[in-house]
C-alpha cells in the first residue's frame, strides 16, 4: 500500500498499528453497485476499501489527483478509508478519511497482442468491459495492443438506452460497468446487427454470457459462468481463441464443400428418376455403377480433402453456396445422361453398352464438379482430384469387360 501524500492522511496511516485482537461487529460485502467492501470493528469504527469515486462521491481533490495519476499508468487503485462511526448497514459512515492506496497491476500475457491483432485482422470489433476505472482499463488495453484503446467511457455516465447505443458504437473500453449494463451492451450490439461473443469468468458476467450469441468462460472462473457458457477454455487462456475460430471455420468449410458433392448425387438421381418415369425409360445405372461413381467422385475425395486446413472466413450463405455448387452440376449430369439415353438408345445394341456410356458421362461431369467446388486448386487438391479420375477410369476399364460392355 502507498500512503497518501497529505500530512494529515500520512499521520493517520502511520498511527495504525498491526492488530489481531480487533472484534468484528459485522462485515460489509463487496457490491458491484457500491464498488466497495468493508468491516466494522468494536471500538475502532468502520474500515472501507474500494474505488475513490464511490467512497468519496462528494470529492477529494488531492485523493482523486493521486488516483488519476496512477490510473494513467495502468494501475488498479483501491482506497483504504476509516471512520470512527460504526455503521449499522452497508451505507458509508460519516467522517470517512483516506488512509492509504493499494496499487494493483495486471500482468499482460505475452501472447495478448498477437491474439488481439488476429481478431482485428478478421474484422472483429473488440470491446473491453470492466468494473474498474476506465482510465486504468484504457491504459492496460493500450499496453495489450487494443485498437482505439483511447476511446473509453465511464459506464456510470450512461443513463438512457440511446446513450448506451451511442456508447457501444463509438467506444472500445468501458469502465465502472455493472452486471446489468454488460447485458445491455450485448443487447445494444445485437440490435445493431452484430454477432456478439462474450468472454468472462465471474458471476457478474453471467447475464451478459447468457445473452451473447457465443459465450466463452475460463476454466478458472466461477461455476455459474462455466455452466452458462457455450465454450470453456480449459487453460483459461484467451490466446486459444484464434485456434478455436480456425477449427470452427475448417469444420464449416469442409461440411459446405462435402454437402455440395453429396447433394449433386441426390439431385441428379431424383431428376433422372422422374424423367425415366415420365418417359417410360429404364433407369440408366445399376447399383454397382453408382457405388463406383460415389466412391471415386464423392466418398474418397471428400474424405481426403477434408483433412486440408481451410481457414477461410465464413459468411451467412451456407445453403445458398451449397445449392449454387450442386444444382448446375446436377442439372448438367441429368441433361447429358438423358441426351445419351435419347440419342444412343437405338445405336447401342445392349443395355449394358448404354449404361456404360451413361456412367462415363456422369463420372466425367462429377469429376469436373469436384474441380469447381474445391476451386481454387492447389497441389494437394489437384493430386486428389486427378488421382480419383485415374482410379475411376481404371476401374471402369477393368470391370466393364467382365460384363461384356462397350469397353
Amino acid at each position: 500500500s502507498t500512503p497518501l501524500y497529505s500530512s494529515a492522511a500520512s499521520d493517520v496511516y502511520k498511527r495504525q498499528p498491526s492488530r489481531n485482537d480487533l472484534k468484528l461487529i459485522h462485515a460489509i460485502p463487496f457490491s458491484s453497485d457500491r464498488k466497495y467492501s468493508g468491516a466494522v470493528f468494536e471500538g475502532r469504527g468502520t474500515y472501507l476499501m474500494g474505488a475513490a469515486q464511490f467512497l468519496f462521491p462528494e470529492g477529494n481533490e488531492e485523493l482523486l489527483e493521486h488516483c488519476s495519476s496512477y490510473a494513467q499508468e495502468g494501475y488498479r487503485i483501491l482506497v483504504l478509508a476509516h471512520s470512527e462511526q460504526e455503521t449499522k448497514g452497508t451505507e458509508r459512515p460519516t467522517g470517512l478519511e483516506p488512509l492509504g492506496l493499494f496499487l494493483i497491476t495486471d500482468v499482460i500475457r505475452e501472447e495478448a497482442p498477437d491474439t488481439l491483432a488476429f481478431f482485428d485482422s478478421q474484422g472483429v470489433d473488440l470491446k473491453v468491459i470492466s468494473g474498474d476505472d476506465p482510465v486504468t482499463v484504457s491504459a492496460i488495453a493500450k499496453k495489450a495492443g487494443l485498437k482505439n484503446a483511447n476511446h473509453y467511457i465511464d459506464a456510470t455516465t450512461i443513463k438512457t438506452p440511446e446513450e448506451m447505443q451511442r456508447a457501444v458504437a463509438e467506444c472500445s473500453v468501458f469502465g465502472r460497468v455493472t452486471p446489468q449494463q454488460k447485458k445491455q451492451m450485448v443487447q445494444a450490439l445485437q440490435s445493431q446487427k452484430h454477432t456478439v461473443a462474450m468472454t468472462g469468468d465471474g458471476v457478474n458476467d453471467v447475464l451478459a454470457l447468457k445473452e451473447a450469441d457465443c459465450s466463452i468462460a475460463m476454466a478458472a472462473g466461477s461455476d455459474a459462468a462455466k455452466n452458462i457458457a457455450n465454450v470453456v477454455l480449459l487453460d483459461s487462456n484467451f490466446a486459444s481463441m484464434p485456434h478455436i475460430v480456425n477449427q470452427g471455420r475448417r469444420v464449416v468449410n469442409n461440411i459446405r464443400t462435402a454437402a455440395s458433392m453429396f447433394l449433386i448425387k441426390t439431385m441428379f438421381s431424383v431428376m433422372l428418376s422422374l424423367l425415366t418415369i415420365f418417359f417410360g425409360n429404364t433407369y440408366p445405372f445399376e447399383p454397382i455403377q453408382m457405388s463406383l461413381i460415389s466412391a471415386c467422385a464423392v466418398g474418397i475425395p471428400t474424405f481426403l480433402l477434408a483433412q486440408e486446413n481451410n481457414y477461410e472466413k465464413i459468411d451467412h450463405t451456407f445453403l445458398r453456396h451449397v445449392f449454387i455448387n450442386a444444382f448446375p452440376a446436377a442439372l448438367t449430369i441429368t441433361s447429358c445422361v438423358f441426351a445419351v439415353m435419347l440419342v444412343c438408345q437405338n445405336v447401342y445394341h445392349s443395355t449394358e453398352m448404354l449404361n456404360t456410356a451413361c456412367v462415363l458421362v456422369t463420372g466425367w461431369n462429377y469429376m469436373a464438379a469436384l474441380k469447381t467446388v474445391y476451386a481454387p486448386l492447389n497441389t494437394y487438391r489437384k493430386t486428389i482430384i486427378y488421382g480419383m479420375q485415374f482410379i475411376f477410369l481404371s476401374l471402369i476399364h477393368i470391370s466393364e469387360p467382365t460384363r461384356h460392355s462397350l469397353i
